[in-house]
């Protein structure tokens, strides 16, 4: 065993203490020093003799900590960024457009008294206790425009019930 390999060895108490003290946490304190000594062995070269291998040690294994903290908040911001845009996939929206679109027209198809009471309660997501007391028209009344109206735009987009109760 060489000079310096017994010098780490009687320096390994002090890197285990200098370790917990970085990472708070003993299996990561395990891991840092055995990075650090098997840094240092890889590294013996660059040691210079005569000067103090605790303070090489030291600084090895800080430099060792804040490359590790900073790998793992680089992979956390790319998580981060990966579940933020969906993993590059985006739904294609043109149906959803298509769809507003031809709802909008079938609702100027609808009576002035229909087209009103769906915009109110099924755009606004108004109440209808709310809304008949602005019309000036019984619950009833409103409720029962709702139900035509419904009905009239399902019969002008050619959608039915079926077909509602699948997708």
């Amino acid at each position: 065993m060489s000079a310096f390999q017994s010098d780490l060895q009687t320096l390994l108490p002090d890197l285990t203490r200098f370790a917990r003290v970085l990472t708070r946490n003993e299996d990561d304190a395990h891991d840092l020093v055995q990075d650090c000594v098997e840094r240092a062995l890889r590294k013996q070269q660059l040691f210079q003799t005569g000067t103090s291998l605790k303070s090489w040690l030291f600084t090895l294994m800080r430099n060792i900590f804040i490359s590790q903290r900073r790998r793992v908040a680089i992979d956390k911001r790319y998580v981060a960024g990966i579940k933020d845009e969906g993993h590059g996939v985006q739904r294609a929206g043109q149906i959803n457009d298509i769809f507003l679109k031809e709802t909008v027209r079938a609702l100027g198809q609808l009576s002035a008294g229909e087209r009103q009471v769906i915009v109110a309660l099924g755009i606004h997501e108004g109440s209808q206790h709310d809304l008949a007391p602005s019309t000036r028209e019984p619950v009833g009344t409103v409720k029962s425009r709702l139900c035509r109206g419904r009905a009239h735009l399902r019969t002008i987009l050619g959608l039915d019930m079926g077909a509602l109760v699948t997708a």
